[in-house]
């Protein structure tokens, strides 16, 4: 395959690198009818140079994976930014780290309700950054202004999904040591397509100007106006923050991601610390907030932890105990009919109403195994 025009849905994960990478520029992300970017080639000006494919992060031997070389339980020891951040607030500490050094963060901001990467060099504007968003971050355009911050001699860190990672490795090719790589434990990515018409039908035309999922361990999707919370929800009382929870409505690669396994291709991986045992008993640990796990899979990584040290409480824990209470770092989300009624009906459909007759289907057959039992009885 000199060229990713015949790649399958199911090979792509919208990382954009082969767009950045295309020497001739004749690669655009297109949003197919469900929102989610593929990219598109202009056959007129390309040449079949091949170098989209020696990029694309899902052709067999593109990338390379490490094993963690050890887990960290932790936390901000900086009890506002712990309770604004998400989990514990690891990223808000390497990406303060970071500014301090002179350097510059890209990492995913909801602003306006239009969830993008974005780069950030001031301590100030950190807080765009906090908050988990569950939703595919729109990083087009991004790999090249990294280079150029390498470019410059800036340390830069680069906060994302794996597969966002994996594309920016090999945008860049050789990496510099002033570059660090952080990836976030991820379940799969709804479209912001999919939010975008949620929030609409949720807000009936009135404009939304912030998003907000989580806040520490508690999840409730909230939705805030000009003139302040305008809907709040529990996770299972939303349908879009339902259908992602449940695992239905992400990207088709999602279900395939190779990244999805206990090596990992940054130099270090963060998310919730879930199947931490005796959490209870570790000193200094607060209720309200969540405990972040940390898995440094280079010896820069581990260099980067041991530089924030004093800004966080943490704690070294095995490998094992990290793996298996996270789903992710063992095998994707497996896809099912259910998520399939989904992806077919919304090509035709609205949000709201594809996610009713996926999981009214899925209803429907639940209640008859229950009655079959019930009937063999």
């Amino acid at each position: 395959m000199s060229s990713i025009a015949t790649k399958e849905k199911t090979d792509c994960s919208g990382c954009n690198v082969c767009a950045e990478a295309c020497p001739k520029h004749c690669i655009e992300m297109i949003p197919d009818r469900k929102g989610f970017l593929y990219p598109k080639v202009n056959t007129v000006t390309c040449v079949d140079c091949g170098v989209c494919v020696k990029v694309c992060p899902f052709e067999e031997g593109n990338i390379k994976l490490n094993s963690p070389l050890t887990a960290y339980a932790a936390w901000n020891k900086d009890r506002e930014q712990y309770l604004a951040s998400s989990s514990g607030g690891a990223a808000h500490v390497f990406s303060s780290y970071i500014i301090r050094q002179g350097g510059v963060v890209y990492g995913c901001t909801s602003e306006s309700i239009h969830v993008r990467h974005i780069r950030v060099d001031a301590l100030s504007e950190l807080s765009k950054l906090q908050g988990s968003k569950y939703v595919q971050s729109d990083v087009r355009g991004l790999f090249s202004q990294v280079k150029a911050d390498l470019q410059a001699g800036k340390p830069v860190l680069f906060i994302g999904t794996p597969c966002q990672v994996a594309g920016l490795k090999n945008y860049i090719k050789r990496i510099p040591e002033h570059l660090y790589l952080v990836d976030l434990i991820c379940h799969g990515v709804p479209s912001l397509q999919m939010l975008h018409e949620h929030i609409n039908h949720i807000m009936k035309g009135r404009p939304a100007e912030q998003l907000s999922f989580r806040k520490g361990q508690l999840y409730r999707i909230e939705i805030t106006s000009r003139c302040g919370t305008v809907y709040s929800s529990e996770p299972y009382g939303d349908t879009y923050f339902r259908t992602f929870l449940d695992g239905i409505s992400y990207r088709e690669s999602c279900y395939h991601c190779p990244f999805a396994r206990k090596e990992r291709v940054s130099d270090i991986t963060i998310g919730d610390f879930w199947g931490l045992r005796d959490a209870d008993k570790l000193p200094s640990k607060s209720e309200e907030g969540g405990i972040s796990v940390l898995l440094p899979s280079s010896v820069k990584g581990e260099m980067l932890i041991n530089a924030i040290k004093t800004d966080m409480y943490i704690y070294e824990r095995s490998v094992e105990e990290a793996v298996t209470g996270n789903d992710q770092l063992q095998s994707p989300v497996k896809d099912c009919m259910r998520n399939r009624v989904f992806r077919t009906s919304y090509t035709i459909l609205p949000f709201e109403q594809s996610v009713f007759i996926a999981t009214a289907n899925h209803k429907f057959k639940t209640l008859l195994k229950i009655v079959g039992r019930k009937i063999r009885r």
